[in-house]
């Protein structure tokens, strides 16, 4: 794996005066959430107003996909040609939700330089900060962002091509072949994002790294991520349009924030373990205890 020096400023940095520091990041990130949740909200906030395109995308795509459904019940529409018109909907949606997953990574490029900080035990000037990580780091996570992206379009087009194949086993083969891909993808997605905030390497080497590291630390790394983002499920209940917008939405403002802070702990955990020890011992366990004795 390749590294080099981190992007943290050569100058001190002040530390928040704390009374007792996290002993771990299990510590840590209760400690976050419990004297931090003011500006971890704001996160959420600043992140849903990023992330308004793919609200409205994905809302008024299920308008439409209840209208063809609801045509269909009533005998307006054939079956077949519904689930055509479905398709066509989801394939479009799929594709438009590129440029806004983009514009939502912009907004986490912001969010994860805050959160970083907040583990860290720094000084956060959360205007300033969330521009600044915008600015070292929106490069990268637009492209993670299209790379993420173009996956998805990709999965659920071919899933859903199966519905058009007859007497074929097309389905069978294809969903568990996505699912797959997509639990490999995450995580590697996940490391390559908050070695962004921390190492200044090409984005190649960090992919590269970063399907290292989760290979190296497999079962909890995707236990965590699933377990992560497993509340995002309840939104494949089937539930009325302004419902699903409404929970759509809180859940990027209440449980975006959660998610990155979760993640951004383990991440350091994991990059602390394989890398800063040797690597970077300036930031090794920086914001718990261990490190605050050295």
């Amino acid at each position: 794996m390749r590294f080099r020096e981190t992007k943290t400023p050569k100058e001190t940095i002040q530390i928040m005066p704390r009374l007792r520091l996290p002993k771990n990041r299990w510590e840590s990130f209760w400690d976050c959430v419990s004297n931090q949740s003011g500006k971890l909200l704001s996160c959420g906030l600043c992140a849903t107003l990023f992330a308004l395109p793919l609200i409205l995308i994905w809302a008024f795509t299920n308008i439409l996909i209840y209208d063809i459904n609801l045509q269909i019940e009533i005998g307006e529409m054939t079956s077949t040609l519904g689930a055509q018109r479905i398709f066509d909907t989801m394939n479009t949606a799929n594709l438009l939700t590129i440029p806004a997953i983009m514009v939502f990574f912009v907004g986490l490029a912001g969010a994860v330089r805050i959160v970083r900080r907040l583990i860290w035990q720094e000084d956060v000037f959360f205007w300033f900060d969330f521009k600044k990580g915008i600015k070292e780091n929106a490069g990268s996570f637009l492209v993670t962002g299209l790379l993420l992206g173009v996956t998805n379009w990709v999965v659920q087009t071919l899933i859903r091509y199966g519905y058009f194949v007859e007497n074929s086993s097309w389905y069978d083969i294809v969903l568990p072949i996505s699912i797959a891909a997509m639990v490999l993808l995450l995580p590697i997605f996940v490391f390559t994002l908050f070695q962004t905030d921390l190492y200044s390497l090409p984005y190649l080497a960090k992919l590269k790294n970063s399907f290292l590291l989760a290979m190296r630390t497999a079962p909890s790394t995707f236990a965590t991520v699933c377990l992560v983002f497993a509340p995002w499920a309840v939104l494949f209940f089937s539930m009325d349009e302004i419902l699903y917008l409404v929970i759509f939405a809180a859940l990027i403002v209440l449980l975006t924030p959660l998610e990155l802070l979760a993640l951004n702990e383990y991440s350091l955990h994991i990059f602390d373990r394989f890398i800063n020890k040797e690597n970077h011992p300036e930031i090794y366990d920086k914001g718990i205890y261990r490190h605050a004795q050295d």
